[in-house]
């Protein structure tokens, strides 16, 4: 059920903004407050993104991809883990390919490996590496983020 007071477009415009506030939090400093900031700033967006005007399956595969590195930031592992197999099971089921392949897997690993399950993130790693990216600005992207491993 969407807020009785905002359209569409409003939903929209506050899903951006809270998805582009989580990335703020995400590089503050780490502390008890900034990590809840940075949680319920993903979770706003997430929201948001449910009820947003032009919204699309993607966006939701997005905002759990998100869920899932904001919990892996704030040290929740297990929360990581499970946003990160959501994300990734949606990401599969929409057929989504390119950039977003990439990032599920690359998200899971990171949560698997923050688990100590490294032989399972080292599968998903690879996995991640190996999806093709079409656009070269996002391949280069890609590369940069998945450079250091999970």
């Amino acid at each position: 059920m969407s807020h009785p007071d905002i359209g569409g477009a409003e939903h929209r415009r506050l899903a951006a903004q809270c998805f582009n506030g989580a990335w703020d939090m995400i590089e503050a400093d780490r502390t008890p407050e900034n990590d809840e900031e940075m949680l319920r700033r993903a979770y706003a967006s997430a929201y948001h993104w449910q009820h947003a005007e032009g919204r699309a399956p993607v966006n939701e595969a997005r905002a759990r991809w998100m869920l899932a590195k904001v919990h892996l930031v704030a040290g929740l592992a297990d929360r990581a883990l499970h946003y990160g197999d959501s994300c990734l099971a949606l990401t599969r089921e929409l057929e989504l390919a390119d950039f977003d392949l990439a990032y599920a897997y690359a998200i899971r690993a990171r949560a698997l490996a923050a688990l100590g399950r490294a032989d399972e993130a080292a599968v998903d790693w690879a996995a991640a590496k190996a999806v093709p990216i079409a656009d070269p600005d996002d391949r280069a992207q890609v590369e940069k983020d998945l450079a250091e491993g999970p």
